[in-house]
C-alpha cells in the first residue's frame, strides 16, 4: 500500500502543463453527501480520515477503503469502497432512521437490545442487569424449591409408609414443616418469575412507549438551534419565534 501512494504521487508531481496541473487540483477529492446531512463520515484503509457530511476530503487516497457514515438516530451504513486519487469520487448516501418496530423486536428477544439500539446504552446496560439478575434469582430459588420438595416428598413417603402412632405423631411434625417449607419456597419462585416477566414487559413497553425522538436542533428558552452544513464550511442555525 506504501508503494501505491508513491506511485500516486509521483503520478501527480508529474504533471507538468499549466492547464492540466489546474485540472488536477480536484484529483483525489472524495465527496461525500448523506440524507439528511450532518452525519459523520469515515474512511478508513491505509489511512483513516473523517468529516461531517457534506464531506470533501482533498486526499491523494488509493487502493481498498471503507466508508463508515454515522447519525444519532439512524442505522449506521458501511460499504467497501475502491479509492482511485486520478479522479474525484462522489458517494449519497441515504440513511435510514432507526424505528420503533426495530428496537421493539430486539427488546423482546434480549432485554435492553432495544434501548442499545437507539444509542441509550445506560437504560440498556441497566435492563440487561435486571434481566440477568431475575433470571438468575429464578434459577437460584426454582433450585431451592426442587430441594425443599424433594424433602417433603421424602418424608411423607415415611409418614404414609408407618402404621405406628407412635411414630406418626413423632413424624407429623417435620412432615408439616417440609410442607411448610416448600410451600414457602414456592412462594418465592413465583415471585422470581413475576419479577423477571415485569423486567422483559418494562423492557419492551419503554421501546412501544418512549421510543426516543431524535430532532435536528434543539431548543433553550425559545432559542432553536439547528447545525447547517455545506462543503465549504459547517455551523449553527439559530431561530426563534417572536
Amino acid at each position: 500500500m506504501a508503494l501505491k501512494r508513491i506511485l500516486a504521487t509521483i503520478l501527480v508531481a508529474s504533471i507538468s502543463s499549466g492547464s492540466v496541473l489546474a485540472q488536477s487540483a480536484a484529483w483525489g477529492d472524495v465527496a461525500i453527501t448523506s440524507n439528511p446531512p450532518g452525519a459523520l463520515a469515515t474512511l478508513e484503509g491505509e489511512a483513516t480520515v473523517s468529516g461531517v457530511t457534506p464531506a470533501r476530503f482533498r486526499h491523494l487516497l488509493i487502493g481498498d477503503y471503507r466508508l463508515v457514515v454515522r447519525m444519532y438516530g439512524y442505522e449506521t451504513y458501511s460499504t467497501r469502497v475502491y479509492l482511485d486519487p486520478t479522479r474525484t469520487m462522489e458517494f449519497n448516501v441515504n440513511l435510514a432512521p432507526k424505528t420503533r418496530l426495530k428496537a421493539t423486536l430486539r427488546s423482546m428477544i434480549i432485554p435492553g437490545w432495544g434501548q442499545y439500539y437507539t444509542d441509550q446504552k445506560t437504560k440498556a446496560w441497566t435492563l440487561a442487569l435486571l434481566a440477568a439478575g431475575s433470571a438468575a434469582a429464578y434459577l437460584i430459588a426454582d433450585s431451592r424449591f426442587d430441594d425443599k420438595f424433594d424433602e417433603y416428598q421424602t418424608r411423607l413417603c415415611e409418614y404414609d409408609a408407618t402404621s405406628s402412632v407412635d411414630e406418626l405423631q413423632r413424624l407429623h411434625p417435620g412432615l408439616m414443616a417440609a410442607q411448610r417449607d416448600a410451600y414457602d419456597a414456592e412462594n418465592v419462585r413465583r415471585v422470581t418469575i413475576a419479577v423477571s416477566v415485569g423486567v422483559w414487559a418494562l423492557n419492551v413497553l419503554d421501546n412501544l412507549i418512549f421510543f426516543p425522538h431524535h430532532p435536528e436542533g434543539f431548543r433553550i428558552k425559545g432559542l432553536t438551534v439547528k447545525p447547517t452544513t455545506d462543503f465549504r464550511k459547517v455551523g449553527l442555525s439559530l431561530t426563534t419565534n417572536f
